[in-house]
């Protein structure tokens, strides 16, 4: 058994930088890149043209979909991608993912200075959580925690999406809105890690922020997950 080590919020911040588009386009560029595998090769360390991987939108091994979490892992932080089932050689390897120098989705902090570029922006981390065991002592821990996912918009920043113009809390809103039809619309590419996906209320107004200049619009979810925390094949 092999075990690989991933937090729950870069699970979620993975599935929405998929299926979300940045209005400032900092990191939607997409790039095809195509590997031919060695005898029981498992692991693909991804180049971008461009930045760093993004997120990952589609594999397919010799024409066959493969889908992230079910058939192969995705590690962020190493821009490694490792199938659970060895390749066979000469097998055609195809990966179609997101690139760029810069993104606006984030499990952590930043590590670059926060400027004009930097807006809008979200947050994802956990907030608190409970488990359950299901059966005897030997038996799965069923966790569920509850995430907070906050979206930060400039003051006076303007953007056009689908021909209609949005802005400060607008703004917030309907990108957080756009983040619960994400959820209901794909929820099943989250299977089997995460399951079980329920919005807490709906988006609602914070405080704004007089050090950014900023709204803020925050949301939270819950999901189920079992051995939370890891991957086990």
């Amino acid at each position: 058994m092999v075990t690989y080590i991933i937090d729950d919020t870069d699970i979620i911040t993975d599935f929405l930088r998929t299926h979300l588009t940045d209005p400032q386009a900092r990191a939607e560029a997409s790039r095809i890149e195509t590997i031919t595998a060695t005898a029981g090769q498992t692991a693909i360390t991804l180049s971008p043209s461009v930045g760093t991987v993004s997120a990952i939108t589609s594999v397919t091994v010799e024409g066959s979909a493969k889908n992230k979490w079910s058939d192969y892992f995705w590690d962020y932080q190493n821009q490694k991608l490792t199938f659970y089932t060895a390749l066979t050689l000469d097998d055609e390897v195809i990966i179609t993912y997101k690139q760029g120098t810069s993104n606006w989705i984030y499990a952590d902090k930043p590590d670059d200075q926060l400027n004009e570029d930097s807006w809008p922006r979200i947050e994802v981390y956990t907030l608190s959580g409970s488990g359950k065991r299901l059966g005897n002592y030997q038996a799965d821990i069923q966790s569920k925690p509850t995430i907070n996912i906050s979206v930060w918009t400039k003051d006076r920043q303007t953007f056009t999406i689908s021909g209609a113009t949005y802005s400060n809390n607008y703004l917030g809103r309907y990108l957080a809105y756009q983040i619960m039809k994400v959820f209901e619309d794909n929820e099943g590419d989250l299977d089997p890690i995460l399951y079980d996906y329920e919005p807490v209320g709906t988006p609602r107004a914070a405080p704004y922020s007089s050090q950014y200049q900023c709204y803020h619009t925050v949301m939270e979810i819950t999901y189920k997950g079992i051995k939370m925390g890891r991957i086990e094949v």
